[in-house]
Order: C-alpha cells, then sequence, then structure tokens
C-alpha cells in the first residue's frame, strides 16, 4: 500500500518491479503520518550497520540504525489519529539483540501500547544462504491472542534470545510474547544449480588473481581447497576476506551454503566464488543474478544494471521464503484475526514517563541528525 527507500538506485529497482503508484523515494523523518494509508500492518527494514559487527553495534542511537525512531514517530502520530496498525513487524541483524537494542525497541512498542515478542530466523533454511535475521512481531496490546502465543519458547529458539528476552524488565517482560511457531522445515540444498555456466555481470579471474586469493588463506583453508580439488565432481565454495590478527585473509566454505550477502558500501567485501575439481581451481565474484537467486528472488526479477547497484540491492533484502514462511505461519493469519476483532487503542493504559522517555530519545535523534551531530 505504501513503501519507502531512500536510495535512488533501490527506488529504480522497486519500481521496476512493482510499479510505482505507492513508492516514496526520499528520508522516512521528511514523512508526515498524513501521508500514510490506513493499514493493517506496518513493517520496518530499518538500517543494519549501527547494530552489525560490520558497524561495530553503535546501536539506535547512531545515524543509520537511529532511522527507526522516525518510524517510530510515524506510528506514534498514527496513533494520536486512531490510524495505527494493529500489527506492526520489525527486522533486522543479529546485533539487534545485544546491548541495550532490544530493551529500546521494547520500550517504543509498550509506548504504542503494543505487546511483542520475537523470532529468529536463518535463510538457510530456506536458501543455500547463510543469513540469520531478527523478526520482532508486535500487536495491539488489548488484543487476545487466541493460540498464536505459547507460554514458553519453541525448542528452536536461539540462546542469544533467551537471553535477550529474559534480560528485558519485568513491565517489559509482561508484554513479551513466544510465538506459536514451528520449527522451520530443513532443506537440502543444491548450491550448484545457483550458480551461472555462464556469469553475467562479472567475470572469472586470471590464474594470477586466483593464485593471489589462495596465497591469502591459512593452513585450514587451504586444505578445504585441496580436498575440493581431488574431487571428479566440481565443488562450489564461497570466499570472503576477512581481517584476522591485523592481516587479510581469504575464508572459503564448501558446505553448500554462502556466507551471508552484504553490500559493497562501507568496506565489507564481495563474496567470491570458488569451483574446484580435478586439480583445478576457478575464482570469480558472485554474479547479481546468483545473488538475487540467493535471496529467493526469480530470475524474473529485475536487476539494476550496475554491479554494485544490483550486489547492494540483495545484499540489503529480506530473503523473500523467509518472508513467506512467516506470513504464512503467523503474519496473516493474525492479521486477519486482529482486523477481525478490533478494539479501540487505551491511551489511558500507556505510562506517560515512558511515552515521554521514548518521545524524548526520537526527538534527540531526530535534532542530531538535522543538526549533522549524530554518531556516523
Amino acid at each position: 500500500m505504501w513503501a519507502n527507500d531512500i536510495d535512488p538506485r533501490k527506488a529504480e529497482t522497486y519500481r521496476a518491479n512493482h510499479g510505482d503508484r505507492h513508492f516514496h523515494l526520499g528520508d522516512i523523518a521528511g514523512v508526515d503520518a498524513s501521508q500514510l494509508p490506513s493499514a493493517d500492518m506496518a513493517w520496518a527494514s530499518f538500517p543494519c550497520q549501527d547494530l552489525s559487527l560490520a558497524g561495530w553495534r553503535q546501536g539506535l542511537s547512531a545515524q543509520r540504525s537511529g532511522t527507526f525512531w522516525a518510524f517510530w514517530r510515524l506510528m506514534h502520530d498514527l496513533s494520536l489519529e486512531r490510524r495505527r496498525p494493529p500489527l506492526i513487524v520489525l527486522e533486522n541483524v543479529l546485533g539487534l539483540l545485544y546491548g541495550d537494542n532490544l530493551l529500546g525497541l521494547c520500550e517504543a512498542l509498550s509506548a504504542l501500547d503494543m505487546q511483542f515478542g520475537a523470532v529468529v530466523l536463518d535463510a538457510k533454511n530456506f536458501v543455500p544462504q547463510s543469513r540469520p535475521r531478527v523478526f520482532l512481531v508486535a500487536t495491539d496490546f488489548s488484543a487476545g491472542l487466541s493460540g498464536f502465543d505459547c507460554a514458553t519458547a519453541p525448542d528452536w529458539t536461539p540462546a542469544s534470545l533467551l537471553r535477550a528476552a529474559s534480560g528485558l524488565p519485568t513491565d517489559l517482560r509482561s508484554r513479551w510474547r513466544w510465538w506459536n511457531l514451528p520449527a522451520p522445515p530443513p532443506v537440502a540444498h543444491n548450491v550448484a544449480n545457483l550458480i551461472e555456466a555462464i556469469p553475467t555481470g562479472t567475470e572469472w579471474h586470471t590464474p594470477e588473481q586466483t593464485a593471489a586469493l589462495l596465497s591469502m588463506m591459512d593452513e585450514a583453508n587451504a586444505r578445504k581447497v585441496q580436498a575440493a580439488r581431488r574431487n571428479a565432481t566440481p565443488q562450489v565454495g564461497f570466499l570472503y576476506k576477512r581481517i584476522r590478527s591485523g592481516a587479510q585473509r581469504a575464508e572459503v566454505r564448501f558446505d553448500g551454503v554462502a556466507g551471508c550477502l552484504r553490500t559493497p558500501k562501507g568496506g565489507s567485501s564481495r563474496q567470491t566464488v570458488m569451483i574446484a575439481s580435478n586439480g583445478e581451481v576457478r575464482t570469480r565474484l558472485l554474479s547479481p543474478r546468483e545473488a538475487a537467486r540467493l535471496m529467493g528472488a526469480p530470475d524474473t526479477y529485475v536487476l539494476p544494471g550496475g554491479y554494485n547497484d544490483a550486489y547492494r540491492a540483495m545484499g540489503d533484502g529480506v530473503a523473500v521464503p523467509v518472508v513467506e514462511w512467516l506470513s504464512a505461519q503467523l503474519l496473516a493469519p493474525l492479521a486477519d484475526f486482529l482486523m477481525e476483532s478490533k478494539r479501540p487503542l487505551d491511551a489511558a493504559r500507556i505510562k506517560r514517563e515512558l511515552l515521554l522517555k521514548v518521545d524524548r530519545r526520537a526527538s534527540e535523534w531526530l535534532e542530531a541528525r538535522t543538526s549533522g551531530e549524530a554518531i556516523v
């Protein structure tokens, strides 16, 4: 019904695939609640850099990940108009579970008079890419959840989420819900099916370039390559360059799963494909179409023309089959239930001091960003 991004290249990609009737290009902090339609659900995949290891976990006070506060302000303003969606989903990296990040988000949702719970899903259960993400799902506090939640966490809940939830203060734990979800189905991947025989948008490395990558490997990674070389069937591996003990190293995996796609922006390395067999090794950058396949996007999905633009569009995205599964298992039936049993918001239940605290935090971030004082 309404979509937003600040990146013009991503806007072009969105419009090429979905049209531009409901797309708004620009800073979410400049959007007014009056511009938003009434909807059953609001979804925010806000910038992850300041929550991730790559961003040194600066958290929700920093310039990029702090964009959440602009989204929160819109949800608050919709609440004043009695139009806030009864279902809100926040998606981000596992860094969301560390420090005060989860606490801040739960306080913000509580100030909107919502109950909430999180689930961690890894894309590798759906596509051959290691990509764990946190999905924080919130509903009106007044809504009886009628079997959508359960008393304890599902047995497949990771320890990081259990620790983060148990560390919340009592008032927020009273609003925490464990969503009643089955474990994602295990899937056997054949990653070779995703690899283009003739890559588009990239070329195979020269033997010298491949040798340079191999020279950057430690003994453990070199053994992986040697084992793959001895195989008669082509073995597909994925390689990243990383800094280890102050030196740049090349690390490879041949387990049939790609590493998490990252954007080339901000210094992150792009993923390299390595194919080894019969004593030979070939390497090249992952192609944009292969990146799209690793995100579960069909080959009909229109990608930007430039390599970095296409890679960034995929690296900043959400894996399609993950959201399809979460939608079928929880979001779509929950949205239907909430709309059928919609109750008026109880503004009296919101603690005034909490609302003022969250509103002040949002205002401080917005003011700092406007003045250029926010952490970069």
